[in-house]
């Protein structure tokens, strides 16, 4: 109900502000934003259906639901420099399995009438992308990672692990299909098939991430960081007059994600020990504070 109010609210706002800015028929509103002259209004806009769509909902269900609610839904400063660590690992390793992972699901066979559909929707999703990146200096470049990186991280960790995974995993009384749902939904929410399996092993890793550790910044931050290379690709790419839909292909062989898969099995043995001993520490000294208050 939420998510359906705030879609309302997002298209009604972005409707509005769009043909306030470039004066066109409701009709051509969607061709006027692929324009590159329009690319810093598309963002804006790109922020503010983000927002109502997946932070509002998130936040306002957090304070119906839980108490307290900020605390619940995963913003604590129960953390560690060793987590932050070891999540910048888990991003650059996952590279390697997303790219490895992007080579399979391209492997998939399909019907030619459903290769074409999803081809298209791939085309449209790849052009709206070079769209909403174009950059042509640095201001442009960090306002893209301000509003394609990080807002986009905040926001959909909220929703997808703050809030969803949390009622997944407590509906189905099992973290693994709890978590594995919730990455189905958030690969399928981004309505592409050949990034289907990249972006389920990253909901995948960002909701265990979440899950031993409690802490939401700590997945947003993987998230951010995952986000962010993308668009400095895309900014060097544009700068030099290369940045086309060959040129985002970010798929590898195989083996590299059979490597990187290993590698980030390993980071997360040492993560949930991690995890586990902060969270002790957290308890411990929450439970002395208590006491002395008593005393």
């Amino acid at each position: 109900m939420l998510c359906g109010a705030g879609i309302v609210v997002a298209s009604f706002i972005t409707a509005v502000i769009t043909k306030m800015y470039t004066n066109v028929p409701l009709a051509n509103l969607a061709d006027e934003l692929m324009k590159g002259e329009n690319a810093g209004l598309s963002k804006v806009l790109q922020l503010l259906s983000t927002l109502f769509l997946l932070g509002i909902p998130a936040l306002v269900f957090s304070f119906i639901v839980w108490k307290p609610p900020l605390q619940t839904i995963g913003f604590i400063k129960a953390v560690s420099g060793k987590q932050f660590f070891l999540v910048i690992l888990f991003v650059f390793a996952g590279l390697f399995v997303s790219g490895g992972l992007g080579t399979l699901n391209e492997l998939i066979p399909l019907s030619p009438h459903l290769t074409t559909y999803f081809q298209q929707l791939e085309d449209n999703y790849n052009n709206e992308v070079i769209a909403l990146t174009n950059m042509k200096n640095t201001q442009d470049y960090i306002m893209s990672l301000f509003i394609l990186g990080l807002m986009p991280a905040l926001f959909e960790e909220m929703f997808f692990r703050g809030c969803l995974q949390q009622v997944m995993v407590s509906l189905f009384k099992n973290a693994v299909i709890g978590i594995l749902i919730t990455s189905i939904l958030f690969s399928a929410i981004h309505l592409s098939f050949y990034g289907f399996l990249p972006r389920l092993f990253l909901g995948l890793m960002l909701g265990y991430i979440f899950y031993y550790s409690k802490n939401l910044w700590l997945s947003i931050t993987a998230h951010f960081l995952n986000n962010a290379m993308a668009v400095t690709q895309m900014y060097s790419l544009s700068k030099t007059g290369k940045l086309t839909t060959e040129a985002m292909d970010e798929t590898f062989p195989v083996y590299y994600g059979l490597v990187g898969i290993a590698v980030v099995i390993m980071l997360f043995y040492v993560f949930k020990k991690e995890s586990e001993l902060v969270i002790s520490l957290k308890n411990m000294k929450a439970w002395s504070k208590d006491e002395f208050t008593n005393l």
